[in-house]
């Protein structure tokens, strides 16, 4: 009981000397403290990152690495080439999204359609380029299952125009852009 009494008086005469030191006291020695810890923790990391730094170039000097860079990237080459359709299969290609503008009930008045062999690679690309007249929703859902049905047609480019705001018919230029293999290069 006494050793207990010892103790409250003690932290009474802490509690008192840190109330005299006032607002400003406390701070301050709320940031030394605070220094103090951080700096422990600093010294723990640097430690730490020494003894790592060490083991990497242990490891750098016994395992030898061998790089397999040009073979990856023919690898990830060949791969990609291997996904494009050929430049045989583009007509059905465009048909498909002309069955789609079909599907939709959308009507087609007319199209442009262009090749342009990309130079130091093995793919064309068909710009297919038309307008369309409807709803908003109509044409979105329209361009969204274009691009869930093809995974080589990309959107390019799309722009809107509504003449009356009070209609909710828009007028719409599309361009997408098929990516094929070119022929003889499967």
């Amino acid at each position: 009981m006494t050793q207990s009494k010892h103790i409250d008086a003690k932290m009474q005469w802490l509690t008192y000397q840190v109330r005299r030191l006032g607002w400003q006291g406390q701070l301050a020695i709320l940031l030394l403290v605070a220094t103090v810890v951080i700096f422990f923790i600093v010294q723990a990391n640097q430690a730490e990152a020494e003894r790592l730094h060490l083991v990497v170039e242990d490891l750098q000097h016994r395992v030898p690495v061998e790089i397999k860079r040009e073979k990856q990237s023919n690898y990830i080459a060949k791969r990609f080439y291997q996904a494009l359709p050929s430049e045989n299969e583009a007509n059905q290609k465009i048909a498909d999204v002309l069955t789609l503008i079909e599907k939709h009930g959308l009507a087609l008045n007319r199209s442009d359609y262009s090749t342009r062999a990309i130079p130091q690679s093995s793919m064309v690309l068909y710009q297919i380029k038309f307008p369309l007249v409807a709803q908003y929703p109509t044409i979105r859902n329209f361009v969204t299952d274009v691009m869930n049905s093809q995974r080589t047609i990309a959107l390019s480019h799309i722009n809107f125009k509504r003449d009356d705001l009070n209609n909710d018919i828009v007028s719409s230029n599309l361009e997408f852009v098929l990516y094929t293999k070119a022929a003889g290069k499967e």
